[in-house]
């Protein structure tokens, strides 16, 4: 038994563009159709559009000023900076400057800006309704009056800037002011005077400015002038305090740090001098008075003149001495006189040589006493320079206060008197390049543009939604559908036959030359039933459906009348519950059938009618029973089944549907086959698969499946032609 949710096939995830295809051309008449009406609506309304209109200027916006008169030291401004250019775009798109604008151009009373009379009506209408439910103490008209004034004003000026575009245009200095309005004339005014306003604020600006700084210069300027008199006359007063008059205080220092230096170099000198006394007094006082040897040691006692004089009048002695020698004896007069004078003499040397050293002694005193004397005079000096240094630095501080004053007044001076020469000056910062025109053409609407977007807009639309309707149909439609979601085979496709309103088919459409596709394909299934039951004869075929209304009667009678060309043939009614062959082959309204058959009341041969036309034999419903499901499941049914079988080369059972009623699941127990109908975009897939699953459940032998009522013109041609073998 073959599994009804068998899985797809490895085909269908392959993206199939003709059967999107196919669901174009399905519904192309209602996408065209949808497409033309939304067309033709918006081409009334773009009709209707009051043509709007673009006037464009251009603004320069200068990066420096001419200057004429330099006063950027008053007024700093830097133009080169991004953002000096940001600002000024935003000040273009002020509500100060739409305002402005408003004001001088009286765009209030401008028909174009003013609101629609019977949308103010109406709105009037709903506030004096509202009112009249609120408390009293919330009736303030006359204090809401300037409120709303002032909201229409606001209004007016949103409404006037949702129509202003400033546009910088990059990498340049230049910004485009434009404008939109009904009238191209009013347009071009607006932008025009958006410029002028831009331009006009500017100057009235700059000028309020330079007027504001001479008023600042000049107070600024009487105080500096008061200060640099003020430094002036305390630098005066400290010259004649401090006796630096005709002498600056760079002079006095000098003189005194020249003194400073030459005592600081005579001490120096002088305390060389006590070391040099101090270091011969400490050789000389080592020695012993009576050594003379020693002290004449010392060059400074050995080279001292005094010294020089007695020792060259002592050699001259000693010489004496030694001549008399050779000549006289040791106790000669002359040589005793001669000796006793160099003994004198030399008396004289120590004499003179101790004088020298009490000479040292004193030196040293002298030179100690004067290092003294320079030390002090030197701390006074230095006392001194410090005092007359503190006197310079207050002095020099002072004169570069005055000095200070005296510059920064001049330049005061001279800034005012530019900002009284520039005060009536208007240095323009921007300057209108380009007057905006009077557009000639309106930007917008762009009718024909508009009308072939909504075509295609309504196009896509109308494609996307069949799409989506196409997805979310889950009925059957192609035979591929039927294999795959069901896993059975499908045994033929029957095309849909149009029929005019009222209008009923035939029974014997079979043999209608009208209807040659449907006969042909009837013969098709009728064919590859018979060939697959070649070996294993089915005699007793079932039709049945999911629900009612899928041409499963039709169907039945359509399969007996193609099967009755070939072999004896029975056409069994067994939908006992609603019958309708009395109608479709005008039979007597007391006409037997099978339920008379069962119920015994009736013969064989009194209910079965044979149809001349087709030779068919058909067995109809009879009386309605009260318990068809008794009659059908009880013995009798099956014995008259079994003399049937005798008669009849092929039985055709017409059963009511699966899910209605549980008759057709007793009915599949004593058929050969199954064959089970689906109409066509109709049945809803989950039907199908229920009604099957219950005849599978009864081990029911489902012989394939008959997809009913195909429209063949919507479908792939080539699909079709596989199952009837020829082209539409």
């Amino acid at each position: 038994m073959q599994s009804v949710n068998k899985p797809l096939n490895s085909q269908e995830q392959v993206i199939d563009l003709k059967a999107y295809w196919a669901v174009v051309m399905n519904a192309k008449w209602k996408i065209l159709g949808f497409s033309l009406l939304i067309t033709i609506l918006v081409a009334i309304f773009v009709t209707g559009i009051t043509p709007i209109y673009r006037a464009t200027g251009s603004l320069l916006i200068k990066t420096s000023t001419d200057n004429t008169i330099s006063i950027d030291s008053v007024l700093p401004l830097d133009t080169s900076r991004q953002d000096y250019f940001l600002t000024q775009f935003e000040i273009l798109k002020s509500r100060s400057v739409s305002e402005q604008v408003i004001d001088k151009l009286n765009l209030a009373n401008n028909k174009e800006f003013m609101p629609d009379d019977n949308e103010v009506s109406l709105i009037n209408e709903l506030t004096k309704y509202v009112k009249s439910y609120l408390p009293a103490e919330f009736n303030v008209e006359e204090k809401q009056q300037p409120l709303e004034a002032r909201s229409e004003k606001v209004l007016l000026i949103d409404a006037f800037q949702s129509k202003l575009t400033i546009t910088p245009i990059r990498n340049t200095q230049l910004v485009e002011i434009s404008f939109e309005a009904k009238d191209p004339k009013l347009a071009a005014l607006i932008a025009n005077t958006v410029a002028d306003v831009y331009i006009n604020q500017e100057v009235l600006g700059q000028s309020t400015s330079t007027k504001k700084a001479a008023d600042w210069l000049e107070v600024r300027l009487e105080e500096l002038r008061v200060n640099l008199e003020d430094s002036i006359n305390a630098l005066d007063d400290y010259r004649v305090k401090e006796n630096l008059i005709d002498l600056n205080a760079a002079g006095v220092l000098s003189i005194a740090s020249d003194e400073l230096e030459s005592l600081t170099e005579s001490y120096l000198r002088a305390k060389q001098t006590r070391f040099e006394a101090e270091t011969l007094y400490l050789f000389v006082s080592n020695a012993n008075g009576n050594d003379i040897n020693y002290l004449m040691s010392i060059p400074e006692i050995s080279e001292h003149p005094l010294i020089t004089n007695v020792k060259n009048i002592e050699n001259q002695a000693q010489q004496r001495v030694s001549e008399l020698s050779f000549r006289y004896g040791a106790k000669h007069p002359k040589l005793v006189a001669a000796k006793a004078q160099l003994e004198s003499i030399q008396e004289e040397l120590k004499q003179q040589a101790n004088k020298i050293v009490r000479g040292f002694a004193k030196e040293l005193q002298a030179a100690k006493n004067n290092e003294r004397r320079f030390i002090r005079e030197l701390e006074q000096e230095k006392r001194k320079y410090q005092d007359i240094s503190s006197t310079e630095q207050e002095y020099l501080r002072l004169q570069r206060e005055v000095e200070a004053n005296q510059s920064l007044y001049d330049t005061f001076l001279t800034r005012y008197k530019e900002t009284e020469v520039t005060s009536d000056l208007d240095v323009e910062q921007a300057k209108i390049l380009d007057q905006a025109e009077t557009p000639l053409a309106p930007i917008k609407p762009n009718k024909k543009l508009l009308v072939i977007l909504a075509f295609i807009a309504s196009f896509a639309f109308a494609v996307i939604y069949a799409f989506v309707i196409d997805a979310l149909n889950d009925t059957f439609r192609t035979a591929a559908e039927i294999e795959s979601k069901l896993g059975l085979r499908l045994l033929g496709l029957l095309p849909l036959i149009k029929l005019k309103r009222k209008q009923t088919l035939s029974p014997h459409a079979f043999f209608d030359d009208k209807h040659k596709a449907f006969s042909e394909a009837v013969r098709t299934l009728r064919t590859g039933f018979m060939l697959s039951h070649i070996d294993d004869q089915h005699k007793v075929v079932l039709v049945t459906s999911s629900i009612p209304g899928e041409g499963k009667t039709t169907t039945s009678i359509n399969i007996a009348l193609s099967m009755s060309q070939v072999e004896k043939t029975l056409l069994i009614e067994a939908d006992m519950r609603r019958p309708s062959f009395l109608g479709v082959f005008k039979l007597g309204a007391d006409q037997a059938g099978l339920s008379n058959l069962i119920s015994g009341t009736e013969k064989l041969e009194n209910v079965i009618v044979h149809d001349e036309a087709s030779g068919l034999d058909i067995l109809p419903s009879g009386f309605i029973p009260s318990n068809p499901l008794e009659l059908l499941s009880g013995a009798k049914f099956d014995a008259a089944m079994t003399i049937l079988k005798q008669k009849y080369d092929r039985i055709v059972i017409d059963s009511p549907p699966t899910l209605a009623v549980s008759d057709a699941l007793v009915l599949s127990k004593r058929a050969d086959s199954v064959i089970y109908i689906v109409q066509s975009d109709s049945t809803k897939q989950a039907a199908v698969k229920k009604g099957i699953s219950r005849l599978m459940q009864v081990n029911s032998h489902i012989d394939g499946i008959v997809l009913n009522r195909v429209d063949i013109k919507k479908g792939d041609k080539e699909d079709y032609e596989g199952y009837y073998g020829y082209g539409q």
